[in-house]
């Protein structure tokens, strides 16, 4: 099967729309899709982010920092965390630009709290989209561990920004999440930037 177009997702009787969400209104898709219907997906982030957490408490107790050194750490890594979301986005832009994306935008929700990448009518298949949700992870996380591992001074002050970034990318978890249960489905998804919306459509056989 040829990859389908945005028109062949809207009016070809063989595709059916699964989910439309709101750029500006994500949280409850994540709610759903991250706390409520769990799987592997989810409980491994639940599960590598305990291991964070852990090692930044051991490494800050090792340590025997005090009260005011870890609050300073902590509060760099804060910083160093929202220093790194435009990089984030950046990565999530750059696989769809791979995958052959033309117009590539970035938004933000105030509101929310929260920044996305969207390329406006290009049509991923899961495959595509897979890898856009998941590489940010991959690419920023291996190297906060690296940098955590040899440069051990900084460990403390490193592994709190990964532990921050891997609560951030919860988002990006419940996408993956939402993959996995529809597991069985061909998935098809785009983003329409002038409607601030994105959809997920499914093949269905006639």
């Amino acid at each position: 099967m040829s990859q389908p177009s945005v028109s062949d997702l809207k009016n070809n009787t063989k595709f059916q729309l699964l989910v439309e969400l709101g750029h500006e209104d994500l949280i409850p898709f994540v709610n759903e899709y991250y706390w409520k219907r769990k799987s592997w997906v989810t409980i491994l982030h639940y599960l590598i982010s305990l291991v964070i957490l852990i090692v930044w408490f051991w490494i800050g107790f090792q340590s025997k920092y005090s009260f005011d050194a870890w609050f300073s750490r902590f509060g760099f890594a804060v910083l160093s965390f929202f220093m790194l979301l435009p990089i984030h986005e950046l990565i999530h832009a750059l696989i769809y630009k791979i995958a052959g994306a033309k117009d590539v935008r970035f938004g933000a929700s105030l509101r929310q709290a929260y920044a996305y990448a969207i390329a406006h009518n290009f049509v991923a298949n899961r495959f595509v989209f897979t890898w856009v949700a998941i590489a940010p992870f991959i690419v920023i996380n291996s190297i906060l561990v690296l940098w955590a591992v040899f440069l051990p001074q900084y460990a403390f002050y490193l592994i709190g920004v990964l532990l921050l970034h891997t609560a951030g990318t919860s988002g990006d978890f419940a996408m993956l999440n939402y993959l996995w249960l529809n597991r069985h489905q061909r998935i098809f998804t785009f983003d329409d930037a002038s409607e601030k919306r994105t959809y997920f459509y499914t093949h269905i056989e006639i």
